[in-house]
């Protein structure tokens, strides 16, 4: 398939596309360090753990040793990052799983409301974020932010995803189990924090690889915590269709995609060999991804691309059996969903281009799931979740007040 070049021969329209490219893929970069807080007693002596001793981030994100016989959702640490009159925003540390289905510390972020609670708690929104890189420093928790409510009150969680945030380790990106486990761990580690009152009804959104982990959380959620009631899953320009290229495709973000991903399979599978997929002079960027994000990782890539002939892969993972494996298992488009989706696609957007969000929508409607689609013609990467906000949460508070799920998938059949 023809794949339409994005760049000119021109360096400074390159110049330009990189600047603009960084913005996108960067969404909630994270490469910053977070400055000491002082840290007041939480939910004193939860699972026997005394959580007042992680005043800086260099304790924090140590990791703890044997926590195999925790309980997933586990909380191991927090730390106080504000708290108001109204809310108070923590950072986490929980029991999660790693790629080899062994227990494994995840970092995060929860915020909770300080008024009283209904009776069955606050409901909660899990918030999935884009990518960011996949080295220790790009989790978004090390740099604090304040979660998108859309308009809920109730316990907002976010999770950094495995291998972001806690030292010395590797996030295998797009990794479709772990992504999910993750995002659904961390409401279970609400659950175990008395002062946030959250109830056992939830719903994941997510945005670009969090649009990715939020239709994996949607489809193994109901067997991985079959006592949480997830009654809805809200994807926005979701990564998806991973082993096809489409019409508009920019083939240099494609590959920086690729790339993250490759490295991301090789913290799962050793033997899956990152310089099987790049060109020679794009192998040296298996330090920046280890010790950078994705500002970093782009600029790099982007002085092979325009020294190597606008080449950074010279093998697609769908050209191997091992890669083809890695993508039929962490693609998102084989699976059912038991509860309602909602798909945001923009028309400008050149990351999660019209055409793969589309075919995204088809294959989940050949599932038979629940879904409604929202295409938003003037929207590109970064504006889908404004321009789509209030239709999400619309949405959201339809699925808290248990009103009939939407469906247009008659229109994409």
């Amino acid at each position: 398939m023809k794949i339409k070049l994005f760049f000119t021969s021109r360096l400074a329209n390159v110049v330009k596309f990189l600047a603009l490219t960084s913005v996108i893929l960067a969404g909630l970069s994270a490469c910053s360090s977070t400055s000491t807080v002082s840290l007041n007693q939480v939910g004193n002596g939860i699972g026997g753990t005394d959580l007042i001793n992680f005043p800086t981030s260099k304790d924090f994100y140590s990791v703890p040793t044997d926590i195999q016989s925790d309980p997933l959702g586990y909380v191991l640490r927090l730390q106080l990052v504000s708290k108001t009159s109204s809310s108070t925003s923590l950072k986490i540390m929980y029991v999660s799983k790693n790629t080899f289905g062994k227990k494994a510390a995840v970092t995060g972020l929860i915020t909770y409301p300080n008024s009283a609670p209904p009776a069955s708690g606050w409901p909660v929104i899990s918030w999935d974020h884009g990518t960011s890189g996949i080295s220790q420093s790009c989790a978004p928790s090390r740099a604090p932010y304040s979660l998108p409510t859309f308009g809920v009150t109730g316990v907002i969680v976010a999770t950094d995803y495995l291998g972001l945030g806690p030292d010395g380790e590797i996030h295998p990106y797009l990794n479709r189990a772990t992504e999910a486990e993750a995002t659904i761990d961390i409401v279970r580690a609400a659950l175990q924090i008395p002062d946030a009152h959250a109830g056992h009804t939830w719903l994941v959104v997510g945005d670009s690889q969090g649009g990715h982990a939020a239709l994996a959380t949607s489809q193994i959620a109901p067997s991985y915590a079959p006592n949480l009631n997830l009654i809805g899953s809200v994807a926005i320009g979701p990564g998806a269709e991973l082993g096809n290229t489409y019409p508009g495709d920019n083939p240099f973000i494609y590959d920086i995609v690729a790339t993250l991903a490759i490295f991301g399979a090789h913290v799962s599978d050793p033997s899956f060999n990152p310089n099987t997929y790049l060109v020679k002079a794009a192998q040296g960027v298996s330090k920046v991804v280890k010790d950078s994000c994705v500002n970093q990782i782009t600029d790099y890539l982007l002085k092979v691309y325009l020294s190597d002939g606008k080449k950074i892969l010279k093998v697609l993972p769908s050209q191997t059996p091992q890669g083809r494996a890695w993508l039929a298992q962490n693609d998102v488009i084989f699976q059912s969903s038991k509860n309602p989706i909602l798909v945001l696609g923009g028309g400008q957007d050149i990351v999660a281009v019209p055409a793969r969000v589309t075919a995204t929508v088809k294959q989940l409607c050949k599932l038979k799931d629940t879904l409604y689609y929202d295409y938003l013609p003037t929207a590109n990467h970064n504006t889908e979740m404004t321009q789509g906000y209030s239709l999400i949460s619309s949405w959201i508070k339809d699925r808290l007040e248990n009103k009939p799920a939407p469906d247009n998938c008659s229109s994409y059949g």
